[in-house]
């Protein structure tokens, strides 16, 4: 069965509203909503704490800086793929700015073919760094688990003077037999301790 098919929000970051108009329209497809603006890195920073976005497109210049600052901090603040569109002749500057952590630069103008490869290129990335997100976050769970049913399997040796595999074994029958999770059993222990 292949993958659900999903939306992807994005936001366009440009000092112009006439540019960023421009760009809203280059995205036209309904795998793309839904599209918002802002005219600056501050009005931007301030929706990217409201609401997270799939992808980041950022327009420079910005009237409160001029793009790349935005851009790198969104990389650490956000999950979003990230692309900018700058004039040709900041190109390669920008590029050696940004590229290092994983921001696409287009050179303008953009032909709508390439903004629509570049744009699939950016959700593709979206997509899989959520994906990995929510890896990290399960082993993430994991790993507090193990931590939280080692303190308990402390707890019930030094209380109990039970042995570590007879701690594990106690732990995991009082998990089967209250049908709850080892994690909510060791919780139990370590607070009535």
């Amino acid at each position: 069965m292949p993958p659900e098919k999903r939306c992807f929000s994005v936001l366009i970051v440009s000092g112009k509203k006439q540019n960023a108009s421009l760009l809203s329209a280059m995205i036209d497809s309904p795998d793309y909503r839904p599209v918002d603006s802002a005219l600056s890195a501050s009005e931007a920073k301030r929706k990217l704490l409201i609401s997270p976005y799939d992808i980041l497109i950022i327009d420079p210049p910005l009237p409160d800086e001029f793009g790349c600052d935005f851009a790198l901090d969104a990389t650490a603040t956000t999950r979003a793929g990230i692309m900018m569109t700058v004039r040709s002749e900041l190109y390669e500057s920008t590029c050696a700015k940004v590229e290092n952590a994983g921001i696409l630069t287009l050179a303008k103008p953009v032909p709508q073919k390439n903004f629509q490869a570049a744009l699939r290129l950016i959700a593709a990335t979206s997509a899989r760094l959520l994906n990995e997100q929510k890896k990290a976050r399960k082993l993430q769970d994991k790993l507090d688990e193990i931590k939280l049913v080692s303190r308990a399997k402390f707890i019930l040796m030094e209380k109990m003077k039970l042995t570590e595999p007879e701690a594990h074994r106690y732990i995991e029958k009082e998990a089967m037999d209250s049908r709850r999770t080892r994690k909510e059993i060791a919780q139990d222990i370590i607070d009535s301790n």
